[in-house]
């Protein structure tokens, strides 16, 4: 059984597509090339180094000093993550709040108005949510907050967590910056 040569346009095609996956393998955009009749790129150094660079952005905006930043899980509402602003507004340490939820922390006069507009959010008929409302620190003192967030969705629109920011409203918690 004898094999048949390939044509001038077949052995161009060729050419080409192996012309992208050698300049890849040159500059390291690539860690492999498998496949024998299709080929297929791992492009792992190039998906790792975009990781790693949006969880390092993703943390610099999260650690922002000066507004507290929550995550929770859905539909426990659970916090998953937070900064050390947070931390600072509620009186609790980021180990203490991770065995909590968002409503632990919210004045029981505010839970129904706030879980009226997170579910708004969670069921897909609004983007975002923005409530003002009071929340009890580790101490019981009530203070009052202002909350904005969003809700992350899986790739099939299910709601996943709760993205927040936390802006303390109490008067002495207002800089002076605030005030002009």
């Amino acid at each position: 059984m004898s094999k048949s040569k390939a044509t001038y346009q077949e052995l161009e095609k060729r050419l080409a597509e192996a012309e992208s996956i050698v300049e890849a393998l040159k500059n390291h955009e690539v860690d492999a090339v498998v496949g024998k009749d299709k080929i297929a790129f791992m492009l792992l150094r190039g998906v790792e180094n975009t990781l790693l660079n949006s969880e390092a952005e993703f943390r610099a905006m999260f650690d922002l000093p000066g507004i507290g930043m929550a995550q929770a899980d859905t539909p426990a509402l659970r916090f998953t993550r937070v900064n050390q602003k947070f931390c600072e507004i509620v009186g609790y340490s980021a180990e203490e709040l991770l065995t909590k939820t968002y409503i632990d922390l919210t004045d029981p006069e505010d839970r129904e108005r706030d879980m009226n507009e997170l579910a708004r959010v969670l069921r897909g008929t609004a983007d975002s949510w923005s409530i003002e409302k009071h929340c009890i620190r580790k101490d019981g003192s009530i203070i009052r907050v202002v909350v904005n967030g969003v809700v992350l969705r899986d790739n099939i629109g299910r709601a996943v967590r709760i993205m927040a920011m936390i802006r303390d409203l109490t008067p002495s918690a207002v800089t002076h910056e605030e005030v002009r």
